[in-house]
């Protein structure tokens, strides 16, 4: 079970053959693939290969070190005759140069591996670039222990592998080639040609993200969606509309969130007449006090519920994703414990396994960042800002302590405002070292925010920052952002240290994360701000914006939130020197470099997989670079100067030699499935948004339906 945090920026084909044997896939045009040697041919997407079974497609027993998973036919798409493809007879005639094969990474030189699938994972899709003018394509895969090479032929840029072929190819543990190579005008071949290798292991679990079109915050702007390991498609698993634990309070603690004014916490009735009214409510569609956002989430350690910060003034809610129960207080969290969370000035959550029993009685503790306001404001609500984070935990299983009684979960609207913020801040701050309380963090001068809390409970790591953001989340105007660990001791924390390899003074270190076995911590890192002093946007109380002036940036324009030149690194748990991974780089040919591809938010899988005297991870991560979708998202009115290019999801192998602790790390893995949802009824189609904050966890999520053909 992990703990992953995940809004802060803001298809299993239906795989079953005629006569029900192995899996040939049934899939219909357009884009057919036919298999010459089988009458009748068949059909099939550029994905599969349809007309008999397995046998018919690659023969008997030949000799096969590692079974037969390529075919002697060669399999073609509909349209395309034996006699066009006699051109690509010699696999070694091509002109490289103009052909850039963008998935999978390939390797590009010796010493260089290309990328690492699990043997289980979403099958490969194979997608290139040229400029050509090409009118015939070959995909050709080889390896020392297939007697035959598998040819496919498209008139598209892009093929997917067979799912039958894919699920031979787990057992193959050499590196496989594969060629791509195009027809052009006058019979020239060009091509490039490069390896993958398929780990011996599976990576586990599902996925939940946060994809969103636009940094405005709409009732559908955003959504959670999520799948599983090898499915090809996402269902929805949660949106702010399902959520069923709403009466959401504003800074001020007395009134539903909305019914107030932006500046300040003077009831402003004219709200429900001046909906559009900036200086009265933000114009999100959402009714008072209801949950407007659901993204910056984190897994229960039992995988049935997300627990994530909603938007202004950045309160907490639990919700379950479980099917059947999505949105409902989870059954984990007591109403209790959901009132206490309903502070404004709370940032990113935690958990760990060690400290979450699903016993009657069982200890269930959150570690999240409080802001902590100027005195003379240092009561639960307020709607002065906060000037400094700290840690702080809550008890999600307590009960409404004696002599305290439950805090009213409805706001009337009619009650005396004095009355109702008094009731409130007494209950929450009579609670205050009882059922929630702050993290000592000894030696800390700064902000601490973002932590992360490892699997065994003993150790928080977080983000130490210079400025403190409303919402708890590293800012973009900061200047430092280093990761600091503290003892947990049982809520009582202790003396905070630097992690050495991620708190060098030159670099901006944000968004740490322990792996599973605890053996490793990931977080991003980008080279400090270039100019210290960054202008963000404005607005009055009465809802007027006050922009920034024109500003050069220089090199490193952005602080630790959603910086452009961000790369993944690994350090060990103890410290020690980092490592880059090299899933930061895009395909060197296509141009792309890791700065200014936003690498972002490290997740890793739910477990670490050892076999034959290595340990296998798997890591998912967000990226800004090109992929086919990309698009700007809109800004906000104060949003600061940071990029607002789409990002998407990426899986990153990094493999440890267990006797000499050499890390080997790879190229990404792109995950072609995140932007095809899926219906009940197995119908597909491409949406595109912007995909952030992962988490990759054994989540209890709506299984993603077989689907009839993958769109394109």
């Amino acid at each position: 079970m992990r703990h992953g945090n995940a809004c802060a920026l803001w298809i299993l084909l239906l795989s079953c053959s005629p006569s029900g044997d192995d899996g040939a896939e049934s899939v219909i045009a357009p884009n057919q693939f036919q298999n010459p040697s089988t009458p009748g041919g068949g059909g099939a997407s550029p994905g599969g290969v349809t007309g008999g079974t397995s046998g018919d497609i690659f023969g008997g027993d030949v000799g096969c070190t590692s079974g037969c998973a390529f075919g002697r036919e060669p399999l073609l798409e509909a349209g395309i005759t034996p006699a066009e493809i006699t051109v690509f007879d010699d696999p070694e005639a091509f002109q490289a140069g103009s052909l850039c094969v963008i998935e999978p990474q390939l390797s590009t030189a010796p010493g260089e591996p290309g990328t690492l699938f699990p043997n289980n994972w979403l099958r490969p899709r194979f997608r290139w670039e040229s400029t050509g003018n090409e009118t015939l394509w070959e995909v050709r895969l080889q390896n020392e222990s297939q007697p035959d090479d598998l040819r496919a032929y498209t008139r598209d840029t892009q093929w997917i592998l067979p799912k039958d072929i894919w699920a031979k190819m787990a057992s193959i543990s050499t590196p496989i080639t594969v060629t791509v190579r195009g027809l052009r005008a006058g019979g020239v071949l060009t091509g490039a040609r490069g390896t993958f290798e398929i780990a011996p292991v599976p990576a586990g679990g599902s996925m939940v993200f946060w994809a969103t079109t636009s940094s405005l915050v709409t009732q559908n702007s955003s959504k959670l969606q999520g799948f599983s390991v090898g499915d090809e498609g996402v269902v929805q698993t949660l949106s702010a509309l399902d959520v069923k634990t709403g009466n959401i309070p504003g800074e001020d603690g007395a009134l539903a969130r909305g019914y107030y004014a932006c500046g300040g916490a003077v009831p402003r009735p004219t709200c429900e007449a001046e909906p559009n009214n900036p200086a009265c409510c933000v114009p999100t569609g959402f009714a008072f006090g209801q949950v407007e956002c659901v993204g910056c989430h984190v897994s229960t350690p039992d995988g049935k519920a997300v627990l994530f910060t909603d938007n202004w003034p950045w309160n907490k809610v639990a919700a379950s994703i479980e099917p059947g129960k999505t949105g409902a207080l989870p059954a984990t969290v007591t109403p209790y414990a959901s009132n206490l969370m309903k502070q404004p000035w709370l940032g990113m959550q935690a958990l760990s396994p060690a400290h979450f029993s699903t016993e009657p009685g069982g200890e269930r503790i959150l570690i999240t960042s409080y802001g902590v306001r100027a005195a003379p404001a240092t009561k639960p609500f307020d709607a002065v800002q906060p000037t400094r984070h700290e840690l702080a935990w809550f008890d999600l299983a307590a009960e409404d302590p004696t002599p305290l009684t439950p805090i009213p979960e409805v706001f009337p609207l009619d009650n005396p405002y004095g009355e109702v913020l008094n009731l409130r801040q007494a209950k929450v701050g009579a609670a205050r070292g009882i059922a929630w309380g702050a993290v000592t963090t000894i030696g800390e001068n700064r902000n601490a925010v973002t932590p992360t809390w490892s699997s065994d409970g003993a150790d928080i790591a977080y983000v130490s920052t210079d400025v403190s953001s409303t919402d708890g989340h590293p800012d973009w105007t900061a200047n430092v952002a280093d990761i600091r660990v503290v003892p947990y001791a049982n809520r009582a924390g202790g003396t905070s240290v630097p992690l050495a390899g991620a708190s060098d003074p030159a670099f901006l270190e944000y968004y740490p994360e322990y792996s599973a076995n605890d053996a490793f911590l990931a977080f991003a890192r980008a080279p400090a701000p270039t100019i210290a002093t960054r202008c963000v946007p404005r607005q009055d109380a009465n809802g007027s914006v006050t922009p920034c002036p024109q500003q050069d940036l220089g090199a490193n324009p952005d602080g630790p939130y959603y910086n452009r030149n961000g790369e993944i690194y690994i350090v060990p748990r103890a410290g020690g020197t980092p490592i880059r991974l090299v899933a930061n780089d895009p395909v060197s040919c296509s141009g792309q470099v890791s700065r200014g591809s936003i690498n972002s938010w490290p997740r890793w899988s739910p477990r670490a997989e050892p076999k034959g005297g290595k340990t296998y991870y798997f890591l998912i991560f967000s990226s800004a670079r090109q992929y086919p979708g990309s698009f700007e998202l809109t800004k906000a009115r104060l949003t600061p100067a940071i990029s607002n290019k789409s990002s998407q999801l990426y899986m990153a192998p990094i493999v440890v030699d267990d006797a000499s602790g050499v890390v080997t790390t790879y190229p990404a893995v792109y995950l072609w499935n995140q932007n095809i949802v899926v219906d009940a009824s197995g119908n597909a189609t491409i949406q595109n948004t912007s995909n952030l904050t992962p988490a990759w966890d054994d989540f209890t999520i709506p299984p993603v339906p077989p689907i009839f053909q993958v769109p394109r």
